[in-house]
Order: C-alpha cells, then sequence, then structure tokens
C-alpha cells in the first residue's frame, strides 16, 4: 500500500496556503502538509471508513486533493477530517471521486466551478462534541472561499449498504430535497437505489432519520439526486448532494463567512 504523499497538498493554485489554520478554543483546524499530517489523516479514516476489514482508506483521488483536519490544541493526532478537492470543466468533473457513481454530464458541460466533499469523519470518541463539527465546518467554508466554488458537492452516507433500514430518509429527501431536473445526475452504477415514495409520518420521522451531516447540508439549501448508490466496499448507502453557494439562505451565509474569517 502506497504511504499518504506529504507533496499531495501543494499544487492547488486557488489555495491560500498562507492563510491557513483555523482556531476555535481549543480546537485547531489545519490542513495536512507534513508526512505525519497524512498518516494521523489516514489512520482516522482507515479506523472510521474501514474498521470492519482493517484496510487503508487512501486511494487515488488523495493524490489530487486538500485534505482537511482538526486537532485538540494539547495533541497532534487528527480527531476529525475531510477530503476536498476543487472541480472545474468537463474533464475535471468526470474524474471526480462522484462520478464513480453519478454521471454527472450535465454537471461537466457548465461553467460552474465545483469544490467536492468527501471522506468527511470524526473520531468515535469526539462523534457527539458539536464544537466539532463546528470546527471542520470552519475549515470547508474557508476552503470553499478560497475556491470561489459556486457549488459544494458530495456523497453524502448512510450507515450500511441495505437500503431497507433507510426507507423513511431516502423517502423523506425524495418528498422535500430532489434537486433541479436540470443539474440532476444520471445513473452510473449498478447499486442504483430508487428513492421510496412518500408515506405516513415521513415529515417527523424522515427528517429525524437523516445523518447529522446530510441535515447540515440540507440546512445550507442543498438538493440531492433523484436515486442513492449502494457501495459494498465501505458498507454505505449514499446520494449524491449538492449545495449552491448562491442560494444559502442569507443568515446561513452570514455565520459561514464569519467561520471563514475566525
Amino acid at each position: 500500500m502506497a504511504k499518504p504523499d506529504p507533496i499531495a497538498a501543494s499544487g492547488h493554485d486557488w489555495l491560500d496556503r498562507e492563510n491557513w489554520g483555523v482556531t476555535l478554543g481549543a480546537l485547531h483546524v489545519q490542513i495536512a502538509r507534513t508526512p505525519e499530517d497524512f498518516q494521523s489523516v489516514q489512520a482516522l479514516r482507515s479506523a472510521r471508513f474501514r474498521a470492519a476489514n482493517g484496510g487503508h482508506d487512501w486511494d487515488a483521488h488523495d493524490a489530487q486533493s486538500v485534505h482537511l483536519f482538526v486537532r485538540q490544541a494539547s495533541c497532534d493526532t487528527a480527531i476529525a477530517t475531510a477530503r476536498l478537492r476543487r472541480v472545474q470543466g468537463y474533464c475535471d468533473v468526470r474524474s471526480s471521486y462522484c462520478a464513480r457513481f453519478y454521471d454527472l454530464d450535465a454537471l461537466a458541460r457548465s461553467a460552474l466551478c465545483c469544490l467536492e466533499i468527501g471522506r468527511v469523519c470524526i473520531d468515535v470518541a469526539h462523534a457527539e462534541d458539536p464544537d466539532i463539527l463546528r470546527a471542520l465546518l470552519a475549515g470547508l467554508a474557508r476552503l470553499a472561499q478560497q475556491a470561489q466554488a459556486d457549488i459544494l458537492m458530495g456523497c453524502a452516507s448512510f450507515p450500511g449498504a441495505d437500503p431497507a433500514p433507510h426507507r423513511m430518509a431516502l423517502a423523506y429527501l425524495r418528498a422535500h430535497h430532489l434537486g433541479p431536473a436540470l443539474w440532476r445526475p444520471g445513473r452510473a452504477s449498478e447499486q442504483v437505489i430508487a428513492l421510496p415514495e412518500t408515506f405516513a409520518g415521513l415529515q417527523r420521522d424522515g427528517l429525524r432519520a437523516l445523518p447529522r451531516l446530510l441535515r447540515l447540508y440540507l440546512g445550507l439549501g442543498g438538493w440531492v439526486s433523484d436515486h442513492a448508490v449502494a457501495d459494498p466496499d465501505l458498507d454505505t448507502l449514499h446520494v449524491f448532494v449538492v449545495v449552491e453557494v448562491a442560494a444559502i439562505p442569507k443568515a446561513r451565509a452570514r455565520v459561514l463567512q464569519h467561520l471563514a474569517r475566525i
């Protein structure tokens, strides 16, 4: 298994590397630069995404990406991380991680600047700490600002590839958060799961059943694909999700702008 490349965070001309990091109380948000940073990020991702088989969570997309991570002031170990890649133009979008699972042809033909967000995870010991998610959001907001992104996109995951436990949540997404037909992705996987029809109790229970990160994206005005994809490799089920930066509600946009300046 190839080791993380310490120069993977270089070569991104949109990134103002001098304008980092972000500090919120005892939490520091940084971009991985050193071999030790990358090893810490990989260890966290492997523990969160590959615990069942003991494998390493590192792939070809990592060398093209910026790796954001959160640590405590007293320790250099990553307790949260996210992978980001700026993609714009047909070839870039079609080579993204999301394009492995969704047909992004319509989006690829646009002139939109996309910031692909993936591999978001938090150490299990800190999973319920709202400050960790807020710190990640501050880092994401600054990177989106520096990338001058028009949209944020990614695969928002549910734990477990079996769609049955997620039926309520998927039906809620279909009823309330489908994206515009113009930009919605086509089907590009053999593991496609159609979003189920509406049924009783949807408004209350469907929202409650959504993963926290997906609820955050939807709260920013995000929308989702009209189908989900099962990923047996990671034992997850995911939907394609987009946040159009210009459509973020004004009050929430002001919060993000504030976080980006911290």
